[in-house]
């Protein structure tokens, strides 16, 4: 944080490539949505002191933030914050964080399976909405996330802008849209 505004960063580890979120005790398929949060006072509620990172409340006002929940009862699994960087030509994925019980790095413990994958397919889904051909760009909040996510996800090391600093092209964010699925809400 600088100023009392977020950095961007994404810290997210991905387990299990599943189309769907998967319950970790009964391994049930748990179907998604995602919605984009328009009320900005909705995000207090999503805050460091509960588990969630960061403040979301203090995201700049720039950035789209989108929650993936359960289909069944709307319960938000993960946050992502995605902005139009119409300079960049891409979605920059400005933040994304699983719900506390699906932590496990941090709480030890995860309640579903694959919400970091479909946090990645929804900033692939914002390119594609704001005609970027699926041009994605972040920064890892380390090096062994960096390199998590060119291994894992097919991203691409850019280090132009920051030691971290990675990208999606076509194809990448292509291969994460036709393995995620959701419904928009």
């Amino acid at each position: 944080m600088k100023n009392g505004v977020i950095a961007g960063g994404v810290g997210i580890w991905l387990d299990e490539i599943v189309p769907c979120l998967k319950d970790t005790e009964t391994g049930e398929i748990k179907e998604t949505v995602v919605f984009r949060i328009e009320s900005r006072s909705f995000l207090e509620k999503f805050n460091e002191k509960n588990g969630w990172e960061i403040n979301w409340i203090k995201i700049p006002k720039e950035v789209e933030v989108f929650a993936l929940a359960l289909k069944e009862n709307n319960e938000i699994q993960g946050l992502v914050g995605v902005r139009n960087d119409v300079d960049v030509k891409a979605a920059y994925l400005h933040w994304a964080c699983t719900a506390p019980q699906n932590n496990k790095h941090a709480f030890g413990k995860q309640k579903y399976i694959g919400v970091g994958g479909h946090l990645f397919a929804i900033a692939a889904d914002r390119s594609l909405a704001w005609g970027y051909d699926g041009f994605i760009h972040g920064f890892a909040l380390n090096k062994e996330l960096l390199n998590h996510y060119l291994d894992v996800l097919g991203a691409t090391y850019l280090g132009a802008l920051h030691p971290y600093q990675f990208a999606f092209s076509r194809m990448a964010s292509q291969k994460l849209l036709e393995v995620y699925t959701y419904e928009w809400n």
